[in-house]
């Protein structure tokens, strides 16, 4: 065999393989922004209507009841969080969760490296989907037969 001939071979070894490697990898850039998000949760001074403008993406045409619902949503997760050590919250993308605990969720075509899920002390405080560099979800609900799906906005 050639020396051309196997580096040939190594090229297209290498090219079938990388995909693989890069599968169920989040973004690095994920992380240390829920880290942020969940900082100004923490801060009481930050309006919650300034969290929803700042963090969170929202594509569909928001009336009063609905901003009032997104408000009242994300003052439940403030309240949830405030009450934590928030360097003891662990980020955690959707290929580091048991499948017996994801299993029940269907991501119904969203991309599961966008999925994460903040745990304080092995416990879920909050579910988050991410796209286009924003929250596009941090409401995860059930839609019947024991399965949860995330609620874009």
């Amino acid at each position: 065999m050639t020396i051309l001939l196997k580096h040939i071979y190594t090229f297209l070894f290498a090219l079938m393989i990388a995909p693989l490697l890069s599968f169920g990898q989040s973004n690095n850039s994920d992380i240390p922004y829920l880290k942020r998000f969940v900082h100004d949760l923490s801060v009481d001074s930050i309006a919650t209507d300034v969290l929803l403008s700042q963090y969170v993406t929202i594509k569909q045409e928001v009336d009063d009841d609905y901003l009032d619902y997104l408000i009242a949503s994300l003052d439940e997760v403030r309240l949830n969080i405030q009450n934590k050590n928030t360097k003891e919250i662990q980020y955690l993308n959707w290929t580091q969760i048991p499948k017996k605990e994801t299993r029940d969720i269907d991501p119904e075509g969203l991309d599961t490296n966008n999925m994460y899920f903040l745990k304080y002390k092995n416990r879920q405080v909050v579910a988050i989907y991410l796209e286009d560099g924003k929250i596009a979800s941090f409401t995860l609900v059930s839609k019947g037969n024991k399965v949860a799906h995330f609620v874009t906005y």
